[in-house]
């Protein structure tokens, strides 16, 4: 038979308390103390929805307390949230809503007059009003912005960002981040990177509002806003006609969209591995654009390396981000520290013995972006003659490294890379 049974600390300066659904009522005990309310003596239980604050929000965008009026007049509350120090505080929302839809259960067929709430706090409803309020002002800008010159957009954003961005709580991340890569480098040095990488963010924004016209013109050459380095054209037209499939694999240097984009109007069956951004309205704007330009878009989800296997076996080519932390993949170096890589690119050329190429946007003056595509890989291998996959990872990631060098500027230092 199942136990319910849930433990939180309301604040600092309470114990903790232990509640547990017994045969005849809701039970607790606290170390010092022990007591219990009959199903019978409930007469509501009070579900509050409400926003999460500080280092839960990361994961935990909302929780669920309980408020139980029993008929003596008292009132039981059951926290989601238990407090472990200082502002910190532990997710436990799972054994609370546990025990909460149960308690209703019993309640019910012991008091059929009881009630049962469920309503969103105060905050909530401010938070849900300010969420709102944002999504409208990002549609409106996202609209002002395709009216405008993109150039002139591109530029003003930029400087605004270089003005805004050391006061954002992210700077704090950027700079620790680029302290611990470059010990070497003067705090000056620091900070010219930083303001480097707001001006880049900056023209990003602009250019994600124009994606759809950003490569509009390329047919098969170069345009005023996209450039190729020499080979990286013969390259893309190999692949076009070599009649395999091909992986790419890229990171969030300049403006990263371009490569997906330039490759499709350039005759390349594409597909590219997509998150999508948590823009509200805008973000099936953003995705309509994408998949205009930039072939077939796969989802990142539970489902996306099966998505990715049928591409690869239509002979599609895939591109991917490998420069973010994948909690489950491999340990390679990076700057010096240990991280978590994805392996998809090792473990798909391995399964369908393709190649794989390395693809980067490097930011020049005036708005122009020129792309590169490095020559097919060679793939370490281990004794059985298989795909070293760590291995191969590592010289993927070790690549990306040295993109990053030669332009600290257009990485964005603001992730979680190291954790």
């Amino acid at each position: 038979m199942t136990e319910f049974k849930h433990s939180f600390r309301r604040n600092l300066f309470a114990p903790e308390r232990t509640y547990r659904l017994g045969p005849d009522g809701l039970e607790w005990s606290d170390g010092g103390s022990a007591g219990a309310i009959p199903y019978r003596d409930i007469e509501a239980v009070r579900e509050y929805k409400s926003k999460v604050r500080g280092a839960l929000a990361a994961h935990l965008p909302r929780r669920f307390d309980y408020e139980v009026d029993c008929r003596d007049g008292s009132t039981i509350v059951l926290n989601s949230r238990h407090y472990t120090g200082f502002l910190a505080a532990e997710d436990r929302s799972a054994s609370c809503t546990a025990l909460a839809a149960e308690l209703r259960n019993r309640v019910a067929l012991a008091n059929p007059d009881a009630k049962f709430v469920s309503e969103p706090r105060l905050s909530f409803k401010l938070g849900m009003a300010a969420q709102r309020l944002r999504d409208w002002i990002g549609v409106r800008l996202l609209q002002m912005m395709r009216r405008t010159d993109p150039d002139r957009t591109a530029d003003f954003a930029a400087a605004s960002m270089r003005r805004i961005g050391p006061w954002l709580r992210g700077h704090r991340t950027a700079r620790a981040n680029l302290t611990a890569a470059y010990p070497e480098k003067s705090a000056a040095q620091i900070e010219q990177i930083l303001s480097g990488m707001w001006d880049n963010l900056g023209r990003l924004g602009v250019e994600y509002a124009n994606l759809d016209r950003l490569v509009a013109s390329e047919t098969g050459g170069e345009s005023d806003r996209i450039v190729f380095t020499p080979g990286t054209l013969d390259r893309l037209a190999r692949l076009r006609d070599d009649g395999k499939p091909g992986l790419f694999f890229t990171s969030h240097l300049a403006n990263y969209e371009v490569g997906a984009i330039a490759s499709t109007r350039h005759g390349l069956d594409t597909a590219v591995l997509y998150r999508p951004p948590n823009l509200g309205p805008m973000t099936e704007q953003i995705v309509a654009m994408r998949a205009n330009t930039m072939g077939q878009i796969i989802s990142a989800g539970p489902d996306s390396v099966w998505k990715i296997r049928d591409a690869l076996k239509r002979g599609m080519h895939v591109a991917m981000l490998v420069d973010q932390h994948f909690a489950q993949g491999p340990d390679v170096m990076f700057f010096g520290r240990p991280c978590k890589v994805n392996p998809m690119p090792a473990r798909f050329a391995e399964l369908f013995a393709c190649p794989v190429h390395g693809v980067r946007a490097i930011r020049l003056p005036q708005n122009r972006i020129a792309l590169e595509m490095t020559e097919e890989l060679t793939m370490p291998r281990d004794a059985a003659g298989k795909v070293d996959v760590q291995g191969a990872m590592q010289g993927i990631t070790s690549i990306i490294e040295s993109w990053i060098r030669e332009h600290p500027e257009q990485w964005p230092w603001l992730q979680r890379r190291w954790r």
